[in-house]
């Protein structure tokens, strides 16, 4: 009887020790997060994506248009330069790897396709930075167990260190929209 009892807490404490509960939307809506100093958002689409960002934002859920006309734009006509936005690509890459410890990235792996992450970068037209970004992610991927201070993280360094050239096209828009996806070595 000792021993069965000894089983018992022992399966309940490991249970409690191992068991992790995901912090993002279990169904479809919207969570808030607020934190030290600023506040994100996760929404979560019926497709079973989420999708999280700051709160603080400009240009997400806002439509891509010409600035003097309105008009939606080209997209065959390219907005970034492409030497450019190639360096940029890899600093992003870099900016990922580093945010990541190695422990992070082996279970975000061990999930297959569903380890894929997505990032989607609102540019400012006039000046190359990016003012917003937006994190996406399967809902059955390891990113559920990713706090938002990680992506908060990753943003700033984002916006410190990607410097975009914008052609004479893609200054004509409110903003530049870039994503991208990325599945860790």
């Amino acid at each position: 009887m000792k021993n069965i009892l000894l089983i018992t807490l022992f399966l309940f404490i490991t249970n409690c020790i191992f068991s992790q509960t995901s912090i993002y939307p279990d169904s479809v809506g919207t969570k808030v997060f607020y934190e030290n100093g600023y506040t994100y958002q996760a929404e979560r689409l019926g497709s079973g994506i989420i999708k999280v960002y700051n709160s603080d934002n400009k240009w997400i859920n806002i439509a891509k248009i010409h600035k003097l006309t309105g008009d939606f734009p080209d997209e065959n006509t390219p907005d970034l330069e492409s030497n450019e936005w190639y360096k940029q690509t890899e600093n992003l890459y870099s900016i990922l790897e580093e945010s990541y410890s190695n422990e992070e990235k082996e279970k975000i792996k061990r999930v297959g396709r569903k380890g894929i992450g997505f990032v989607e970068l609102f540019i400012n037209p006039e000046t190359g930075k990016v003012d917003d970004v937006r994190f996406s992610f399967f809902r059955l991927s390891y990113y559920m167990y990713i706090p938002v201070s990680k992506f908060r993280e990753i943003e700033l360094k984002i916006k410190e260190r990607l410097q975009f050239e914008v052609t004479d096209y893609g200054k004509q828009f409110n903003y530049i929209y870039y994503w991208n996806d990325y599945k860790f070595k």
